[in-house]
């Protein structure tokens, strides 16, 4: 579980304390937050180091020195559950990080380390983006990937164990199985192959279009000009007629498609005369001269684990003499 430790107090330490590590700057020019990003904080990830071990001590405890706090303050909790017998755990305390700035030009760099990954990550004017991260897998081993994106497209590399992929063995079910099918597929297959045998008189019967079958719609072929005119039709023939039939018909088309090309154009000028009347309607924003940001900052992480559950001979024996309070 993570939990801050004393986040107040250290807070307050990084506002106020001009030597801290503590970076907030907005509203810079290009070239002061290129400054930033050519010192970055790190730029090799790595997981965060290991503080301090503190005892878990509950609020019913008589080395409980916060009586101004709130009614939370030292319990703990892990899977859901509060932990009862607080003295088979302990608290490790980390030092987390992260940092991220932008030039407005282009360039950026971000990254974090906490106690189970780390990453970082920088595009350069040019548009070439690389970058790094690691973390924990579930056998507890440390994943390494390393990856840039150039002109050429991502590339990636690694420490991932590979997977080596091996034929399946055909058990005496699954050969029964696929024999089983292949022997169906054949016989299939023959059948196809012959001539189907039809009843007497099939292609005699008069077919009967039933009830729920759609019946063909006969539409009038359209009239020509000269016809409505009264003049003679000139003798044409039938794929001729076909082929005035369809521009015929391609031109009603063309002729609706710009009605509702007309109604759609008046409904925008419409919409778009309510919408400045209601104020919906945005200006877009006005550009200005490109301006960038920084911030880099440092906190505490703590992790409950189990006794039984720390890694050999952690180092840091624990301090009786700092508290330390859970949310």
């Amino acid at each position: 579980m993570l939990r801050f430790v004393i986040l107040a107090a250290v807070m307050a330490t990084a506002f106020s304390d001009p030597q801290s590590n503590f970076i907030f700057k907005n509203d810079i020019t290009p070239e002061e937050a290129q400054g930033y990003l050519r010192a970055l904080p790190f730029n090799t990830p790595s997981l965060s180091g290991k503080a301090a071990v503190l005892p878990l001590v509950r609020y019913d405890d008589p080395r409980f020195r916060a009586a101004e706090a709130g009614p939370t303050l030292g319990h703990y909790w892990k899977n859901g559950k509060e932990i009862e017998n607080t003295d088979d755990y302990v608290e490790e305390v980390y030092h987390a990080a992260q940092y991220h700035g932008q030039d407005g030009l282009g360039q950026y760099a971000y990254g974090y380390e906490t106690p189970e990954s780390s990453k970082v990550e920088n595009r350069e004017g040019s548009g070439l983006v690389q970058g790094s991260y690691i973390y924990k897998s579930g056998n507890n081993d440390l994943i390494k990937v390393k990856y840039w994106a150039d002109h050429d497209g991502f590339h990636q590399e690694d420490n991932i164990p590979k997977v080596e992929l091996k034929p399946a063995e055909e058990t005496p079910a699954l050969r029964e199985a696929r024999l089983a099918f292949e022997k169906a597929w054949k016989e299939a297959a023959e059948a196809n192959q012959q001539q189907p045998t039809l009843p007497p008189n099939y292609y005699n019967q008069q077919y009967q279009a039933q009830a729920s079958e759609s019946r063909p719609v006969s539409i009038a072929a359209p009239v020509p000009e000269d016809a409505r005119a009264g003049k003679a039709l000139p003798q044409r023939s039938y794929q001729q007629q076909q082929q005035y039939g369809q521009q015929q018909q391609q031109q009603q088309q063309y002729g609706q498609q710009q009605q509702q090309y007309g109604q759609q154009q008046q409904y925008g000028q419409q919409k778009y005369g309510e919408d400045q009347e209601e104020g919906k309607y945005e200006e877009p924003e006005p550009t200005g001269p490109p301006h960038g940001f920084f911030y880099s900052f440092t906190y505490p992480v703590s992790i409950i684990k189990h006794k039984s559950e720390q890694e050999g001979n952690p180092g840091y024996p624990v301090d009786h003499d700092t508290v330390g309070v859970g949310h």
